[in-house]
C-alpha cells in the first residue's frame, strides 16, 4: 500500500486496502508530483513529494476518492524571468464505477482518468488538481515590472535609461476617435 521512507510509491494498489463495500480508509502518503511545463519553462513541486491525505471508500456502485494536498510550484516569473513561488492547496474529489468495460459508452463522470484496473495513479491525480489551480499569470510579486523591451534590464532593480518606445502605428485611428471623443464632437 504505503512503501517505506524514501520509497514514494506513485501508485496505489487498492487491493492492499483490502476493503469492502461501505468501508473507507483515510490514509496520509507522500506523493511525487511531476514537473509541469508551461509555456516550454519548468515548474516544479516545492517540496517535490509533498503530504497528502487521500480518502478511499469502496461503496456497492464504485470507488470514491478524495485528495488534499499542499505545495507551492516554483518556477520563472513570466515578466522578469525571476523565480516565481505559488503556493497552492487543492482538494479534489474523483469517481470510479465498478463494471464498466470499453465497450460501455464512456461516460466521463463514471470513469476515473486515474484509475487502471486496482491501480490509482496519486502522483498524477495531485499533479492535476494543482495545475488546475495555477493562475492565469505567474508572476514573482503582484506588481512585478517586468523587463525593459529594448535592453532587457530588470526594471525590479532599477529604471533602465532607453527611451521609451515609438507608438505603434496600428493604434493611429483609435487615436483620432479618442481625440474627437475627449473634444465633445
Amino acid at each position: 500500500m504505503v512503501a517505506q521512507q524514501g520509497d514514494v510509491p506513485r501508485v496505489l494498489d487498492l487491493r492492499s486496502l483490502d476493503m469492502s463495500p461501505g468501508e473507507a480508509r483515510d490514509l496520509v502518503i507522500d506523493v511525487p508530483v511531476d514537473d509541469v511545463i508551461i509555456a516550454g519553462q519548468p515548474y516544479r513541486s516545492v517540496p517535490h513529494e509533498p503530504g497528502a491525505q487521500l480518502e478511499v471508500t469502496q461503496s456497492s456502485s464504485g470507488w470514491h476518492f478524495r485528495m488534499r494536498v499542499a505545495t507551492s510550484m516554483v518556477g520563472p516569473c513570466w515578466r522578469c524571468l525571476t523565480e516565481a513561488t505559488v503556493p497552492l492547496d487543492a482538494d479534489v474529489r474523483d469517481y470510479a464505477a465498478f463494471g464498466r468495460s470499453q465497450s460501455v459508452a464512456f461516460d466521463e463522470d463514471l470513469d476515473s482518468e486515474y484509475l487502471d484496473g486496482e491501480a490509482l495513479d496519486v502522483g498524477a491525480m495531485a499533479r492535476d488538481a494543482l495545475v488546475d489551480l495555477l493562475p492565469a499569470t505567474i508572476l514573482c510579486r503582484a506588481d512585478c515590472a517586468g523587463l525593459c523591451p529594448t535592453c532587457g534590464a530588470d526594471l525590479n532593480l532599477a529604471p533602465c535609461d532607453c527611451p521609451p518606445p515609438p507608438p505603434d502605428g496600428r493604434w493611429a485611428a483609435l487615436e483620432a476617435i479618442a481625440e474627437r471623443l475627449g473634444s465633445g464632437e
